[in-house]
């Protein structure tokens, strides 16, 4: 008793004092009669809800009563109300859990989604003006000259800044570390609105060769690497980079701060000599360009300067830029380039949930039609009292607002969960990961769509009880009428759920489908039983090419030593991510004159032994070997594409190329290898070449890529193999150590992701869409249960009682489905960006669904339907 003798402590003290001893004793004399332990809890349920409402109801008179002075009458009414919805909802504990749940279920995916929308797409970037920032031309690369000269052909930009990715590494400070780096246009922090927490900014001198040695620290960096000194700013660092192996700390950023590309840890400015034409600019690594729209330009002004910027371009480099590729210049607002091809997919995602939620309504409405038929009796008592239409549809309302309200506040705690659930699945390259999260606005949504989800599911039950004839229901008529109208109803709103559950499990499908085509493909290579990982060695220790080539070759021979180790070797660029080289390409056989693209293919470099290592398949000639070393005739392998696109019928062996320009020496093919999906599992092999390590002399870090003996797991040898690398050289940091597998399979992660995404609303909505079909079959079965007792002991067959209970529901199915099908053939086209190799239209998906959902609704009708045909005749005429 105590449980219950503190909840009386919410009564008032003027109800609770003279009343509350009272209450005890009631109630404990209530439980020692109870004849069983379900008994005794539902006596106390009871108990407990009753004090609840009577609080709530008495604490609501007590603090809107003297608000309310000249406006007690109507107060009261509403107050009477809520005791009512209170006291009712309580009585049925059952049918109000399922009201809450689903609607919990409802609003908490629909919030979660919202919440995901809202930062991708729909909150403001956090940089100053940010309706301002718009993302140049992001279809092509641009060198540093173009940068500098776009700012000048374009008035509508404001400012322009490119960016371009780099691995650095700093030592020094404890453990070496590879970083992530960012080159930047020295205005680009001014660009953006933003400037350095501690220090300062780039200034424009530092954008020239000789005075671009300094540095700009991410927060995360200077507190991991730096411990949060606040005299970093002026020190001289060792960080390793292509150009300069010191730089001087000149800024930090903020903690908030958020990158427009990647997430680097530290900026150094892009250099380039003053007058530089574009045409002499080797700097062709400026992969992203960021600019500011100046004060009244639109989006449209600044788009047509770029376009005669890009034609101006091509026209003057016509071999390097494609013609057809100035009509794609154009500027797009940055929120939308960093939401990339995520953007659409969150948009269907967010149309599906709503869709759910929808069906969640539906259903709803039809418990509380049912719920009304069976209030009849109570209601026809009202309204023969007095009580107006307008005051039996007030009050049912105020009965569903509440339970909507309840599960609105419960689908609000379970968005907490999902959003959780969500960015812990989410890929680390999903768009403004950190940003998501519930927020205001994503609390405004989640209690507009309570409210609209209340009031849509609530209002036709209400207007259709309040239509109670009290004459004729409390005389035993016009049942059977008010019960076909219902029926009726009821069928139409379980066929409304279908068509909307197709849309979304068509949609569903088509992602699955096109995760399985990605998953399905070939990647190239047997990634399997492949240990990868990254020694990157700095700089200032390894001077020069043949510095690091000698290093790399000592790394390898240790590591092939190491127990378990079947053969390694190693590559500069790792299959499975969006990193890649390509340079111009001079090719034997194909022409190169006025107007005419040179080519430009992907480069990689290779150790001897690669292509076995990874299992690569070799179609043609010879695998490059240490016999191609730096005095041998130049070597260079190709992919079957490459021998496809430009070689096509012929012997590729042998042919020769060159690359960069028409002035070196030539590199003869010695063989032909498969092709791998370097960049995806989702994106098509391009044409390739794989030049030794030993015949290119750059400073260059690789991935060594090791492949255990048979029945060997990788990671299990990572110990082993870091001690071998750290054996040549213990300060030299190692990244990115994990099996090659898994990095080919995460380059299909973001797919993964929104498949299962829109998987688990297909899922929703099928299991609420067949929750429908049950309860209609079995309200039907009933309804009608003495006319099935008459016909049985007329001699109809169980059979045919089956069919006839299961036939109004699965028509409801049949004319969903076909709705359904219909819209989602209009619908679908919205996901063809996010589809691989899978039509919207995809004939195998569409037929699948409506196979599936109607194998789904007919299972849920069988189980009312069956129980309908094993009535006992008897029985049910000996009951009515």
């Amino acid at each position: 008793m105590r449980g219950y003798r503190a909840l009386l402590l919410l009564l008032p003290r003027t109800i609770r004092g003279p009343f509350g001893h009272d209450m005890e004793e009631l109630l404990r004399g209530r439980l020692e009669r109870a004849p069983g332990r379900w008994s005794r809890g539902r006596i106390w349920i009871r108990a407990c809800t009753d004090v609840l409402a009577a609080a709530l109801v008495e604490r609501w008179k007590r603090l809107t009563g003297w608000i309310y002075k000249g406006r007690r009458g109507g107060m009261d009414r509403w107050t009477q109300d809520l005791g009512q919805a209170v006291r009712t909802l309580a009585r049925t504990p059952m049918l109000t859990a399922m009201v809450v749940g689903t609607l919990a279920l409802g609003i908490g995916t629909a919030t979660a989604t919202f919440s995901v929308v809202s930062a991708v797409l729909l909150k403001p970037l956090p940089y100053d003006e940010p309706e301002r920032l718009v993302a140049v031309w992001p279809e092509q690369n641009f060198n540093t000259a173009m940068v500098r000269d776009l700012q000048e052909a374009a008035p509508a930009l404001e400012t322009v800044s490119g960016i371009s990715g780099w691995a650095l590494t700093l030592t020094g400070e404890g453990e070496p570390l590879q970083i992530e780096g960012a080159k930047v246009s020295p205005g680009h922090f001014r660009t953006l609105g933003v400037r350095p927490a501690l220090g300062r900014d780039f200034t424009l001198e530092e954008g020239v060769p000789g005075a671009d040695a300094v540095a700009i620290l991410s927060h995360e960096l200077w507190v991991r690497a730096f411990g949060a000194d606040p005299d970093v700013v002026g020190r001289t660092v060792e960080l390793a980079s292509n150009d300069h192996p010191r730089r001087t700390v000149i800024g930090v950023m903020s903690p908030d701060f958020r990158p427009v590309r990647g997430d680097p840890d530290v900026w150094i400015p892009l250099a380039l000599a003053a007058g530089t034409p574009v045409e002499d600019d080797e700097t062709w690594h400026v992969n992203d360009r960021v600019a500011r729209l100046a004060p009244g330009a639109t989006l449209e002004q600044a788009t047509e300067q770029v376009r005669a910027f890009a034609r101006g371009i091509q026209a003057r480099m016509d071999q390097t830029i494609q013609a057809s590729r100035v009509e794609t210049a154009a500027v797009t607002p940055l929120r939308t380039q960093k939401a990339g091809a995520v953007g659409p997919v969150m948009w269907v995602a967010l149309g599906a949930v709503s869709l759910v939620l929808l069906i969640a309504c539906a259903n709803v409405a039809n418990l509380l039609l049912a719920r009304g038929e069976a209030r009849q009796g109570d209601l026809a008592v009202r309204a023969a009292l007095g009580a107006g239409r307008a005051r039996v549809t007030r009050m049912l309302l105020v009965e569903t607002g509440l339970a909507g309200l309840a599960g609105g506040m419960a689908g609000i705690l379970l968005s907490f969960g999902l959003v959780r659930l969500v960015v812990r699945l989410a890929p680390p390259a999903f768009p403004r990961l950190d940003e998501i999260g519930v927020d205001g606005l994503v609390l405004g949504y989640a209690l507009a769509a309570t409210a609209l989800a209340s009031l849509g599911a609530g209002l036709v039950p209400a207007l259709r009880a309040s239509r109670v004839d009290a004459t004729a229901t409390l005389g035993g008529a016009g049942r059977s009428t008010s019960g076909r109208r219902r029926s009726r109803l009821t069928t139409s709103l379980v066929g409304a759920e279908i068509a909307l559950a197709v849309v979304v499990v068509v949609g569903s499908g088509l992602m699955l489908r096109s995760l399985h085509r990605m998953t399905s493909e070939d990647p190239g290579l047997d990634g399997a039983g492949v240990l990868v990982l990254q020694p990157s060695p700095p700089e200032g220790r390894y001077p020069d090419g043949e510095a690091f080539h000698q290093y790399y070759a000592q790394v390898l021979e240790r590591v092939r030593a190491v127990p378990g180790v079947e053969t390694a070797s190693a590559i500069h660029l790792l299959p499975g991510t969006t990193n890649n080289w390509s340079f111009p390409t001079f090719i034997e056989g194909q022409e190169v004159g006025p107007g005419r693209v040179i080519p430009s293919i992907n480069f990689r470099v290779v150790w001897p032994g690669y292509f076995e290592t990874v299992g690569m398949s070799l179609l043609g000639g010879r695998t490059l070997t240490e016999t191609d070393g730096a005095d041998a005739l130049p070597a260079v392998v190709v992919n079957q594409a490459f021998a496809d696109r430009f070689w096509p019928g012929q012997d590729a062996v042998g042919k020769e190329l060159r690359v960069l320009s028409t002035e070196g020496d030539p590199h003869q093919v010695v063989g032909v290898v498969n092709d791998v999906r370097q960049q995806g599992l989702g994106i098509e092999p391009r044409p390739e070449m794989y030049f030794t390590h030993a015949q290119m002399t750059w400073n260059m870090s690789f991935w060594v890529v090791a492949r255990m003996r048979g029945g060997d797991e990788p990671l299990a040898r990572t110990a082993d193999v870091r001690e071998a690398v750290w054996a040549v050289d213990a300060d030299v940091p190692i990244t990115g150590v994990e099996e090659l597998s898994s990095v080919v399979d995460r380059s299909a992660a973001t797919t993964r992701f929104l498949a299962t995404v829109l998987g688990a609303f297909g899922a929703l909505a099928l299991l609420l869409a067949s929750i429908g079909v049950f309860g209609v079959t079995a309200y039907g079965v009933g309804r009608r249960s003495a006319e099935f007792g008459v016909r049985i002991a007329l001699g109809a067959s169980r059979v045919e009682v089956l069919g006839s209970a299961l036939r109004g529901s699965l028509a409801a199915v049949v004319a969903g489905l076909v709705v359904g099908l219909a819209v989602a053939s209009l619908s679908s086209g919205a996901l063809s960006s996010a589809l691989y190799e899978i039509e919207p239209s995809d004939p195998v998906t569409f037929a699948g669904v409506a196979a599936l959902l109607l194998v789904v609704a007919a299972a849920a009708a069988l189980v009312p339907g069956w129980r309908a045909s094993r009535v006992d005749p008897v029985t049910v005429l000996n009951s009515e």
